[in-house]
């Protein structure tokens, strides 16, 4: 804003007045205007972040939904193997014995979540709806941290697998501690499937309410 000197010089109070009066509105007319374009601006920034929110929680959900019949078939291919475990700590036959193990998982993406905490536009959301976006994004870490784990447990049950086909036996004691990694990856896929399943629910009441 730029505020010009009079044309000619001021010689009574009435003038005086009058000019402080016209510099006050003017002043009081771009503060507002001012204020006004901030606000719209906030609310482009809201309504940007709300809409990437919106699209990246309903993808995880359509992600989330595909991922626990493949948990019920890691589920099964885990138990086969326990079962291959009792063989062979009963020292039974192991001739044309077969197992197949794969690992399953989701990627719950928070790109969103990250971006709009970066540009402020959390800041500029109510309260509540700041909670609710919180209440999803720690639950869904929660889900990929127990997902991170499963990870690990099945690569301990897979680095056995190479005994299997080997020309001599595993000790007892190996396949004992086979069958613990295998009792991990099996509580692992319950643990996951019970959060996911929250998860799941926590997405699905989202996004009716939008």
């Amino acid at each position: 804003m730029e505020i010009h000197a009079p044309h000619r010089p001021i010689t009574t109070w009435k003038e005086t007045l009058a000019h402080l009066a016209i510099i006050t509105a003017g002043v009081l007319i771009a503060l507002a205007l001012e204020g006004l374009v901030s606000w719209v601006d906030h609310r482009l920034l809201v309504h940007e972040a709300v809409a990437n929110l919106t699209a990246e929680l309903r993808d995880n959900k359509n992600e989330l939904d595909g991922l626990f019949a493949s948990l019920d078939q890691d589920r099964q291919r885990f138990e086969h193997a326990d079962e291959i475990a009792k063989i062979f700590l009963a020292h039974g036959p192991i001739e044309n014995l077969q197992l197949e193990l794969a690992e399953h998982g989701s990627e719950l993406k928070n790109a969103a979540l990250t971006t709009a905490q970066v540009t402020g536009a959390l800041g500029l959301m109510d309260y509540g709806e700041v909670k609710r976006y919180a209440s999803i994004y720690d639950l869904q870490s929660q889900f990929m941290r127990l997902q991170e784990r499963q990870g690990q447990h099945f690569f301990d049950v897979l680095a056995f697998v190479r005994h299997i086909a080997a020309a001599d036996r595993p000790s007892d004691e190996d396949v004992r501690h086979w069958r613990s990694a295998i009792d991990l990856a099996l509580a692992d896929i319950v643990d996951r499937e019970q959060i996911g399943r929250q998860l799941q629910q926590r997405y699905a009441e989202f996004l009716a309410a939008r």
